[in-house]
């Protein structure tokens, strides 16, 4: 992976990009994750979250690219082009989307704020699938380092998660 993952914001930058958390409950590096794509950077440079929340936002105003019910996923596009992809839970395919909720469809404009998916943590905590959000970044190549949030807890849609710079 190209993109530094920052401790601190660069001195010199031409843009920063900040995306609003997804899910509320207490932030944790990717390396906390279970899953080895995730924690070993292959899917992007990004933060997790674990909470019990069962509602999944938009970080951001954008578009839908891609609904994984499986995966328990969905992958969005900022207006200004940056693409993520938002999941639930650990390895969750074979539970073949059982209590994962979305109305999206590929194509879908979204709204910062908005309601990307809804999931029902207690049941997928009694299966074993751990409760937390991954939100990664899949085209960062462009980018001069993401910075994590500092903060131990967020809010979805209040607080920041991540910042992006070019």
């Amino acid at each position: 992976m190209n993109v530094k993952q920052l401790q601190y914001a660069p001195d010199n930058f031409t843009k920063q990009f900040v995306t609003l958390s997804p899910f509320s409950g207490q932030v944790i590096p990717l390396s906390q994750l279970d899953e080895p794509f995730y924690r070993n950077g292959d899917m992007g440079p990004g933060a997790a979250i674990t909470s019990t929340s069962n509602i999944v936002i938009s970080p951001f105003s954008g578009k839908v690219l891609n609904v994984s019910p499986l995966d328990y996923s969905i992958d969005i596009q900022s207006s200004a082009g940056l693409k993520c992809r938002v999941k639930y839970g650990g390895d969750t395919s074979h539970l073949h989307g059982a209590q994962f909720g979305c109305t999206l469809r590929k194509g879908d404009v979204l709204q910062a704020k908005q309601m990307l998916f809804t999931v029902n943590s207690a049941w997928l905590k009694q299966r074993g699938i751990r409760n937390s959000c991954s939100f990664t970044l899949l085209n960062a190549k462009a980018l001069m380092g993401v910075l994590p949030t500092h903060q131990k807890f967020v809010e979805a849609g209040e607080d920041p998660l991540l910042t992006l710079y070019l």
